[in-house]
């Protein structure tokens, strides 16, 4: 049985939010390494996680959370960000009977598939803004790699996530996808 109450989720969230904070100093850091131009965006791992495994109202919430503390290290606009989450976890909710992360090679085309999702639904907004394709094109040119490395990473970061949010509380998460 689902749960909605705040209280179920509080303390995976703070420990998530925490593990975020600690993946976005770590990815700060790659410039040190003379790597400028590229970010690894674990914040939209994050989100997928909680949209794959999550069932709860406060989903759009959680999203919001996890984008304000990567708004902390990241210039792009966090409202963008949040609307592709919430979207993106809209298409997993009616995705989810047909998404079974069962397996490496599966996780990780999934995940490329909704980071592609998620950069459409952000490179839209970015065009509607600005009405130029130029930036959309740099940009992509900047996500592909990023998004390879991310898919990559995925089932790893998902298998720690699954601890932490499996360790609070059976009731909150959906079946076993």
């Amino acid at each position: 049985m689902m749960r909605s109450r705040v209280n179920d989720i509080l303390p995976s969230l703070l420990i998530t939010l925490v593990l975020l904070l600690v993946l976005e100093v770590a990815s700060s850091l790659i410039p040190i390494l003379g790597i400028f131009e590229y970010r690894l965006p674990f914040n939209i791992l994050i989100v997928l996680y909680l949209s794959f495994r999550l069932e709860t109202p406060f989903l759009p919430v959680l999203v919001l959370f996890i984008q304000y503390i990567h708004s902390f290290f990241s210039i792009e606009g966090w409202a963008m960000g949040t609307l592709a989450g919430t979207l993106v976890c809209i298409l997993c909710n009616y995705l989810r009977e047909l998404i079974h992360l069962n397996s490496i090679p599966v996780t990780i085309l999934t995940t490329q598939l909704f980071q592609l999702i998620w950069f459409g639904i952000v490179s839209l907004m970015i065009y509607m803004k600005t009405g130029e394709t130029h930036y959309v094109i740099i940009k992509f040119g900047r996500f592909l790699p990023e998004s390879i490395l991310m898919s990559l990473i995925s089932p790893f970061l998902f298998s720690f996530l699954e601890k932490i949010w499996r360790s609070r509380d059976e009731g909150i998460l959906g079946g076993s996808n």
